[in-house]
């Protein structure tokens, strides 16, 4: 009777063993089939879409900086003669999210270099300065269907520029400095590719 019983268990057991094994491979089978249903789709003239970055926004600014130079005790300028920009670098930029606007915050500095003439031109000098700046520059033409934002470029598209020399009450150089930046948001999207078979070409 045990036997019997053993027997039967055996059976039951390999009967069981078949049938996941074979339903395994009928799953398989379908998922094979339906890959390669999807390719065929795709072949022929079909599309495919992927993730990748993508500039999904720009914008540009001007900015304008007054800067106040002192010049040596007892000496008064009397004239400017020239001025100089020098090492000029740019920070990392930074984005700057706050609800629905984004902007980039740049930051760097630069050198300006003074040169004037004092005590009714008989000596002259020379001032050397750096000059640090901070801006946020406003994205306004914005993908907002991109998936995440991944980080931000710029660049500097003018470089300090003097524009603007005086030689104040108080015996000091007040000059106004301009220069333009660029900038870039990158970030994630979907991206819809046409896939051409060797057919087609």
């Amino acid at each position: 009777m045990k036997s019997s019983q053993h027997l039967s268990q055996r059976w039951q057991w390999r009967f069981w063993r078949f049938l996941y094994s074979f339903l395994r491979r009928v799953q398989k089978v379908s998922e094979t089939t339906s890959l390669e249903r999807n390719f065929s789709v795709l072949s022929k003239g079909g599309y495919r879409e992927i993730i990748t970055k993508a500039v999904c926004g720009t914008a540009k600014k001007f900015f304008r900086y007054s800067q106040q130079f002192p010049t040596v005790e007892d000496g008064n300028p009397t004239q400017i003669l020239g001025t100089s920009i020098t090492q000029m670098r740019l920070k990392e930029p930074q984005i700057d999210a706050e609800g629905d606007k984004i902007g980039v915050r740049v930051s760097g500095i630069f050198e300006a270099h003074v040169w004037y003439a004092y005590n009714g031109g008989k000596s002259t000098d020379l001032i050397r300065q750096a000059i640090h700046f901070e801006e946020i520059i406003p994205v306004n033409e914005y993908d907002g269907q991109i998936l995440s934002i991944t980080d931000a470029k710029a660049a500097v598209i003018k470089p300090p520029l003097a524009q603007d020399t005086v030689i104040t009450k108080d015996g000091s150089i007040k000059i106004d400095f301009e220069l333009g930046v660029y900038v870039e948001v990158v970030g994630e999207t979907k991206v819809l590719v046409k896939v051409v078979s060797p057919e087609d070409v």
